[in-house]
């Protein structure tokens, strides 16, 4: 981990960051991060599983679009730890990327999957603690809704939830997104 740390506070210097003075984080936030990450990925994933088997993709598209910020709060509710979910080609505009969060982010279009895993970049940046996870794409069940070959009845309902979407066209491995978490820089 401290390698991870360490290597993403020395490619934001090289990409430009050092105008917002990064720095590597307390690795107990980076610890933090990962644990609340994998909560909300879990949660979700178990959520629009159920919803998948119960209502197919088309039903699966509300219980997304209500229950993904839904969790993201309630999680970044209970502490000082922030957490979401950042993509630039984005389903929904509220998660578009910070613009002072691009280089962390642009380090995981890079290189989605590090050692078979999913790249996890961290910083402190200004006043904040950020830790950011890819999201590669999967094949299946997420190339239902956001993949190449989407069904004509499935594109019909993102169209319908979601008229500004920019996340379709993805490949497994394509890096889909990104958890995000944050807080204040102690």
């Amino acid at each position: 981990m401290k390698r991870i740390v360490m290597a993403t506070g020395l490619g934001l210097l090289a990409t430009g960051c050092a105008s917002e003075q990064a720095r590597s984080p307390d690795p107990a936030f980076v610890q933090s991060a990962t644990q609340l990450a994998d909560t909300y990925q879990a949660n979700l994933q178990a959520e629009l599983s159920a919803a998948m088997k119960q209502v197919g993709p088309v039903g699966a598209i509300s219980v997304c679009q209500s229950v993904a910020p839904a969790l993201a709060a309630d999680l970044s509710s209970n502490g000082d730890l922030a957490v979401s979910r950042v993509a630039r080609r984005n389903r929904n505009p509220d998660n578009a990327v910070p613009a002072e969060l691009d280089a962390l982010y642009q380090q995981l279009e890079r290189e989605p999957l590090r050692d078979g895993k999913p790249h996890v970049v961290a910083a402190t940046i200004g006043q904040r603690e950020v830790f950011m996870r890819a999201l590669p794409m999967k094949d299946q069940p997420c190339s239902q809704c956001h993949g190449t070959n989407i069904a004509p009845d499935v594109k019909a309902a993102i169209d319908a939830s979601y008229p500004d979407d920019r996340a379709t066209g993805f490949a497994a491995g394509d890096l889909r997104g990104a958890m995000l978490v944050m807080r204040a820089a102690p």
